[in-house]
């Protein structure tokens, strides 16, 4: 049973902008729960965005690594790769759409061993830096999730203390 159907019904049933205390604070916790379940929906989404980007860029990297020239003096192609998605992506190119320093000779999608190793540099740094974003993200979500709990934790605390007020009130009458 979902947080809304549980709590929402209950909350809606304010008569003309009165109410008691307990269904005005549960339609808040209703408000806030839907807005944090957004949030949360919005952090898994740019996750799995950034584990895509990460899975393409290391992709990217074993490319560079495979392709690399044996010597200084031998000139290779960057080479080609599969990103996550399952399409073929040329190294330079996919590099210099990411905004990742690459070089090239004479204009040429190609290079020489130096210039592999500075591709392959700036890549790790690119990579590492997306990490450390993830595991800002984890923290995020983490406190998110956090949050969540305890906005279901209070409104079920609410409605049971609320049960129990109104039992007491008919255990009185009778």
């Amino acid at each position: 049973m979902s947080f809304q159907t549980q709590f929402f019904p209950i909350a809606s049933n304010i008569p003309g902008g009165g109410g008691d205390m307990t269904a005005l604070a549960l339609l808040l916790q209703t408000d806030r729960y839907n807005n944090l379940q957004d949030q949360v929906r919005g952090e898994f989404d740019d996750m799995q965005k950034r584990n895509d980007w990460l899975k393409t860029a290391n992709s990217a990297l074993a490319a560079l690594r495979a392709n690399r020239p044996a010597n200084d003096k031998a000139i290779a192609e960057y080479g080609t790769f599969l990103d996550a998605q399952g399409n073929t992506q040329n190294v330079h190119k996919w590099m210099l759409a990411q905004n990742i320093p690459i070089e090239q000779l004479k204009g040429d999608t190609a290079g020489v061993q130096s210039e592999f190793d500075a591709a392959a540099s700036n890549l790790k740094a690119r990579i590492d830096t997306t990490n450390n974003e993830s595991q800002m993200a984890l923290i995020r979500l983490q406190s998110l999730m956090d949050k969540l709990n305890h906005c279901v934790e209070l409104a079920s605390n609410l409605l049971s203390k609320d049960g129990k007020a109104k039992e007491n009130i008919i255990g009185n009458i009778r």
